[in-house]
């Protein structure tokens, strides 16, 4: 996918200048204005196969879901 995305000009990479085991991915203009230019379709595509599907029960208890794992991530990443 990276490949693909850096043969876009969407995406440069370059090594991790901490630690040159890792990658590090920074996203181009060309990449920017792509996300912008994509976010409205993704974002009425996830609405349309994801929560349109749902009961309004459903889309509580799923919204209780993602709440408690964004808690528990947020509690991982201040923990460092």
């Amino acid at each position: 996918m990276m490949d693909r995305f850096e043969a876009r000009d969407w995406v440069a990479r370059r090594p991790d200048p901490g630690d040159g085991r890792y990658t590090l991915a920074t996203l181009t203009d060309a990449g920017r204005h792509k996300l912008v230019e994509s976010a409205p379709e993704h974002v009425a595509q996830v609405k349309r196969l994801v929560f349109d599907p749902l009961s309004a029960v459903q889309r509580r208890h799923f919204e209780a879901a993602l709440t408690r794992i964004a808690a528990t991530v947020r509690r991982e990443l201040e923990r460092g």
